[in-house]
């Protein structure tokens, strides 16, 4: 599957911006909506009638983290069978204990190298 449509929720500027070219890099038809406040783009998702196809998750965000958007969003009916990638800068055991918890969320650490980048989101934008 080659996914399309994704929805980045990551309140670093920079970091949103360094993902949005590496993901027009490997194809720039593929739609991508940046939110920079989970719970806002939460209650977005909820009230969508187009939702994305998958969605990366800066897990150190201000108002809700990936640990409490995840269960929030896993409780919504037509938004938990959505794929979610933990992106962060981070591998700690906060975020070991989310990818145990939430058995199908993926991880992708940030990487300082733009090409690294490119070659991590199109091992999963394209798989």
């Amino acid at each position: 599957m080659s996914y399309k449509n994704i929805l980045l929720v990551d309140d670093d500027i920079d970091d949103a911006e360094i993902f949005k070219m590496a993901v027009e890099s490997i194809d720039s038809k593929i739609k991508i909506v940046i939110e920079d406040n989970a719970l806002k783009s939460l209650n977005k998702l909820k009230a969508a009638s187009k939702l994305p196809e998958i969605i990366f998750l800066d897990y150190y965000m201000p108002y809700l983290d990936g640990s409490e958007f995840l269960k929030l969003i896993r409780e919504v009916k037509g938004l938990k069978k959505i794929p979610v990638v933990l992106y962060s800068g981070q591998s700690g055991a906060k975020i070991k204990e989310v990818i145990k918890k939430f058995k199908d969320v993926q991880f992708l650490e940030k990487k300082a190298n733009f090409r690294d980048i490119v070659d991590s989101l199109k091992e999963i934008i394209n798989s």
